[in-house]
């Protein structure tokens, strides 16, 4: 498999050594990351790169809606100042993450970044954009590496709002051994960081309960034919195939195991990434019985069946799961952070040191998010961890509708 991670890696590396920050003193703000300053009567710039193209664009598209609602219950400002979202696409791509990272790195006037949906465009995409002081909060990035103690320095500006895939992984060890007893399992993972850490976490606390990993392969996102693969776990006989994979790849996957016959009853779970209705267009019948792992929108706060309203209200339909809520909660910790360090001049100009939002950032607690109360720690992981089990009973797209189709099974 080529690895176009490692390639936009070393793209993103190249840039890196290219730039850097100063400390500076900018009207009343000095700061050792730089100041943003922002005249009078022009807008606080926050930018959001997200999934806008390709097979996760549901996803993204509803990050970014979810965060102009946040700037819409803020009244559209922040200390007086109009607010602004720059969205910039990022697919769900090493290569897509370092272009819309650039791009926005290269907006000096940006305060900070909400983003991106997928780990593989944080991989890149967060040091480019803390080369330049600017601070990133991601919707949908959810790869453990992302913030562990032992990250590279060009993550210390990355933080999120989605939980860490180690909860999810504990989480889907516990469905599958505790819940429905199994004990053999096999995983697939794409190449890409959320899906290969993912079931690495799922394996280890599988593995840590009694179970056994029978089989663990990987596929590239771009394979179509999966049936080599699936007749190597076949001869493993797995209880279940845990595999996170995106839609277009899920999609082949369940087809192709009714193509082999030691699989045609195996359960298989899938991730997030594929709850939408894509999903269903991709799998045709063979949905019918796929369950994924996922947000648990019943457990969010009290206030988001105001906001789905709100949604529906403002673009003709209803969320996808909880990625706009995610969106959302980004959102709110960097207006919460804005206004904490917000200084103004005499003449009314504001001015933002990066450092100090940074640091604002990372010392959020208790806020009331609408997946949770968030709380940041020393590593930047805020989410608030609230999963289910869902399971397909339609292959009709239309029938798509969390709680319906699919529905929550577990908890």
């Amino acid at each position: 498999m080529v690895n176009k991670s490692a390639r936009a890696w070393a793209l993103a590396a190249a840039l890196l050594a290219s730039t850097s920050v100063h400390a500076e003193t900018v009207g009343p703000v000095t700061d050792d990351l730089g100041v943003v300053e922002i005249p009078k009567g022009q807008p606080i710039l926050i930018g959001g790169y997200s999934s806008q193209s390709g097979g996760d664009t549901n996803q993204g598209i509803d990050e970014l809606r979810g965060a102009e609602i946040a700037i819409g219950d803020a009244g559209g400002s922040v200390l007086g100042f109009p607010v602004k979202l720059i969205g910039e696409d990022a697919q769900c791509t090493a290569e897509g993450g370092q272009t819309a990272a650039s791009k926005l790195a290269g907006n000096r006037q940006i305060v900070v970044v909400v983003g991106p949906s997928c780990s593989s465009g944080a991989r890149v995409g967060a040091p480019i954009l803390w080369n330049v002081g600017i601070s990133s909060i991601a919707f949908g990035a959810t790869s453990p590496a992302l913030t562990a103690p032992d990250r590279p320095d060009g993550f210390k500006g990355f933080l999120r709002s989605v939980p860490n895939d180690l909860k999810s992984g504990q989480f889907t060890a516990a469905y599958v051994y505790d819940k429905l007893g199994l004990k053999t399992a096999a995983t697939i993972h794409d190449g890409s960081p959320y899906t290969e850490q993912l079931v690495q976490a799922f394996a280890k606390d599988f593995t840590a309960k009694g179970g056994k990993i029978v089989a663990a392969e990987a596929i590239s996102p771009s394979d179509t034919d999966l049936r080599p693969v699936l007749t190597r776990i076949a001869q493993s006989k797995p209880e279940a195939i845990f595999s996170p994979v995106f839609v277009s790849s899920i999609g082949f996957l369940l087809r192709q195991k009714q193509e082999v016959p030691d699989l045609k009853n195996t359960l298989i779970i899938g991730g997030e990434g594929t709850f939408s209705a894509n999903t269903i267009e991709a799998a045709g019948p063979s949905i019918v019985g796929f369950r994924i792992v996922g947000p648990s929108t019943d457990l969010f706060s009290s206030q988001f069946p105001k906001f789905v309203e709100k949604f529906r209200s403002e673009y003709g339909e209803a969320p996808i799961g909880g990625f706009s809520a995610y969106g959302y909660d980004a959102t709110l910790l960097a207006l919460d952070a804005i206004k904490a360090v917000g200084k103004t001049d005499a003449d009314g100009n504001l001015y933002i040191g990066r450092k100090a939002l940074h640091d604002a950032l990372m010392a959020s607690k208790g806020v009331s998010g609408l997946t949770g109360t968030l709380t940041c720690d020393a590593n930047g992981d805020c989410g608030a961890a609230t999963y289910a089990i869902w399971e397909f009973v339609s292959d009709d797209p239309s029938s798509f509708s969390p709680g319906t189709n699919p529905k929550r099974i577990y908890p």
